[in-house]
């Protein structure tokens, strides 16, 4: 049977959350679900988040940018493709241009999307967008956030996956956004 969006939304109870602490990248809500079918009920957290973009910066000389750059989460440097947080109310391809000036100083051509996932449905509500930009060049000096120190370097397109299957590339959204890429490609 392939469910409906009828039958996700008969079958659960859903109560108006509240906030539970507010920072600067997200809100942590909490609110009760309830299972009409066990009328098993609990509290369920929601990491609210504003969505997010990764973009996938390819050069003339068939180089892709990466960026590295420490995370708080795993207490080290990654290895990743520019992205950020989009703006309430900006288009996710103007996002994903305005991210990679700000954090590499490229800019490029034919910028588009190319993909979109959500996170972690169980407890994220928000989009990550993957947009490709072709025949990108440095054009400024980059101007990252606060806190963002940042440095970036090109790989030869073919190299990608050997940093991929090597664990250089370990980040999921960054592994999501390759993945659209090369279905992109195969298209």
């Amino acid at each position: 049977m392939t469910p409906t969006s009828k039958d996700k939304t008969t079958q659960w109870q859903i109560e108006p959350d509240h906030e539970v602490l507010k920072t600067p990248i997200g809100t942590i809500r909490k609110g009760p679900l309830q299972s009409r079918t066990s009328l098993k009920r609990k509290n369920f957290y929601l990491f609210d988040f504003p969505d997010w973009v990764n973009i996938i910066a390819r050069t003339p000389e068939k180089e892709i940018l990466l960026i590295r750059q420490f995370r708080y989460g795993t207490k080290r440097m990654e290895l990743e493709i520019p992205g950020g947080m989009i703006d309430p109310g900006e288009d996710p391809v103007e996002a994903g241009c305005r991210e990679l000036l700000e954090e590499t100083g490229f800019g490029g051509k034919n910028a588009k999307l190319i993909g979109r996932v959500c996170p972690n449905p169980a407890i994220q509500g928000n989009y990550c967008y993957t947009v490709l930009v072709e025949d990108a060049v440095r054009t400024a000096e980059p101007h990252p956030d606060d806190m963002e120190e940042i440095t970036w370097f090109r790989v030869l397109e073919q190299d990608i996956d050997r940093y991929i299957r090597d664990g250089r590339i370990e980040h999921g959204l960054v592994l999501n956004a390759f993945s659209h890429y090369e279905r992109y490609k195969n298209e």
